[in-house]
C-alpha cells in the first residue's frame, strides 16, 4: 500500500488523531463516557488504531482536558493546526459501539483528509 497523499496539493498532512475526554466528573460525565467506553475496549481500540496508522499514516492518541469542548476527536496536522472531527454529539450517537465510531470517524475524515 502506498503512503497516504493529502486530498489537495499544498494541504497540511495529517499526523495524528487525538481523542479528548473529560478530565473531571461533572454534569457532562455521561457524554464523556462515550469516548472512554470506546477506548476501554483495549484489543478493539488497538486494532482500530493500527488500521488508522495503516490506512492514513496517523497515530491515535488519547488525552484528557477540561476546556469545555470534550469529549471530541481532533485531527492534528504537520503544520501544527488541528481540526475537530467528532464532537460530543457524534460520540454519543456511537453509543460506545466501536464499529459505529469507526464508520462515523472515517466519514468525517473525508472532509479533512
Amino acid at each position: 500500500m502506498e503512503a497516504y497523499q493529502p486530498q489537495y496539493q499544498g494541504s497540511p498532512n495529517p499526523v495524528a488523531l487525538i481523542g479528548v475526554h473529560l478530565a473531571k466528573k461533572g454534569l457532562s460525565g455521561a457524554i464523556a463516557c462515550d469516548l472512554k467506553r470506546i477506548s476501554r475496549k483495549k484489543a478493539q481500540f488497538r486494532a482500530l488504531s493500527a488500521a488508522y496508522k495503516a490506512d492514513y499514516g496517523v497515530d491515535f492518541e488519547l488525552t484528557a482536558s477540561t476546556t469545555g469542548k470534550e469529549p471530541c476527536v481532533l485531527a492534528k496536522f504537520d503544520d501544527g493546526s488541528t481540526a475537530m472531527l467528532l464532537d460530543a454529539r457524534d460520540l454519543a450517537l456511537a453509543g460506545g459501539d466501536i464499529k459505529k465510531f469507526d464508520k462515523t470517524l472515517r466519514a468525517k475524515m473525508l472532509f479533512f483528509f
